[in-house]
């Protein structure tokens, strides 16, 4: 009914693949079977599906105008990713300061298609929407900013892609859904990522020619398989923290995502959801990279990032064989400057609340923090 109901609000069915309507039909039927969302929670899902769906509708109707924009070449991207809470935003927002770099604005991920493609939607037009649904958001969950500050202009994660697919992190973080949680965690993403890369060539402009995109999602960790073979000749930074603060941190976002849609949020539910969610996306990482030992990836310790970020950041282009120019590292300190960390608030949270206490967590995660100790920086 409702994919009917906005094929004819755009005026046109042309889906191209459908395997976006397994996990639909999914997420929905696992809210319904958890009995926890709220009305608004069911609003919001109702108006999520139908932007996700009108997004696909648009990019077929663009490819359809402009079909040679779905053999434009990406590159080698660089793709940050890591568990939840590792220091993924601040590693992207400060690749971003480079101009040979390519970065998702948040305006872009909302409606990924050029200004001007035929809807009379211009970038003023997309940055006001933007504006728009951002104040929703804060609206809705007014402590999200301190967890995840977002602005129209800036960098995003390209998890709002993949979300077009249905196939996301994020709706089983916000709602209460297990079966879908269950499913994503454990599932081939590849379909999702053939959208995810279609939709980068759409948004690749002719300016972007010399440019390498710089994309971030903690969602690609356990679907990096899916990944590199939809995209083989990406750099994957793979950013660590200790599992310890990491995965306390992550169950204090879902926390704050899933109350406004839900009815009853359990702390301990979801600190059971964010330990076993980061156990699986990591454990699947480390298989890929396992299985891919000739590809490109770079370890980003956050100990060092957050002690001295401009520092961490020279050292991952020197392994990058890149050169870290003097005008690119004042833009990255004028950054910092401009954003000091905490500056929407401190994120405060208490691990015990989500059953969380640190021993706990570490000891789900022994190997992972005997090979990767010296990234960690915790007592063994």
């Amino acid at each position: 009914m409702l994919m009917r109901e906005v094929a004819a609000s755009v005026g046109h069915d042309d889906w191209g693949s459908r395997s976006f309507v397994e996990p639909l039909t999914l997420l929905v039927d696992s809210c319904r079977a958890s009995n926890r969302m709220s009305l608004v929670g069911w609003q919001v899902l109702r108006s999520v599906a139908r932007r996700h769906l009108r997004n696909r509708l648009d990019i077929r109707g663009y490819l359809q105008r402009r079909p040679e924009a779905a053999q434009r070449p990406l590159g080698s991207p660089l793709v940050i990713t890591g568990l939840p809470r590792t220091g993924t935003s601040l590693l992207h927002n400060l690749l971003a300061q480079d101009p040979r770099h390519r970065f998702l604005r948040l305006w872009e991920a909302l409606h990924p298609l050029p200004p001007d493609n035929g809807h009379g939607l211009d970038e003023a037009t997309l940055v006001h929407k933007a504006e728009q649904w951002l104040g929703r958001l804060f609206e809705l969950a007014p402590d999200f900013a301190t967890v995840h500050p977002l602005a129209p202009h800036g960098p995003e994660e390209c998890d709002r892609l993949l979300q077009n697919a249905f196939a996301s992190q994020h709706f089983m973080d916000m709602f209460d859904a297990p079966a879908y949680a269950d499913w994503f965690c454990r599932c081939s993403l590849e379909d999702a990522y053939a959208d995810y890369a279609l939709q980068l060539r759409v948004l690749t402009r002719e300016e972007d020619a010399d440019r390498r995109w710089v994309l971030k999602s903690p969602g690609h960790m356990g679907h990096l398989d899916a990944l590199l073979t939809t995209m083989p000749d990406a750099v994957v930074l793979h950013c660590h923290r200790d599992p310890g603060e990491a995965v306390p941190s992550y169950a204090s976002l879902i926390d704050t995502v899933r109350h406004p849609h839900t009815d009853e949020v359990s702390p301990l539910e979801v600190g059971t959801q964010a330990l076993q969610r980061c156990e699986t996306a990591l454990s699947r990482a480390l298989e890929t990279r396992a299985a891919t030992a000739g590809r490109t990836f770079v370890d980003v310790s956050y100990p060092s990032l957050v002690a001295d970020p401009v520092a961490t950041v020279a050292d991952v282009y020197q392994r990058l064989g890149l050169s870290l120019e003097p005008a690119v590292e004042g833009q990255m300190r004028r950054w910092l400057t401009e954003n000091p960390r905490d500056q929407g608030g401190r994120h405060r949270y208490d691990p015990e609340r989500f059953g969380l206490p640190p021993e706990r967590v570490r000891a789900a995660f022994t190997d992972y923090r005997e090979r990767y100790a010296s990234l960690l920086e915790e007592r063994l």
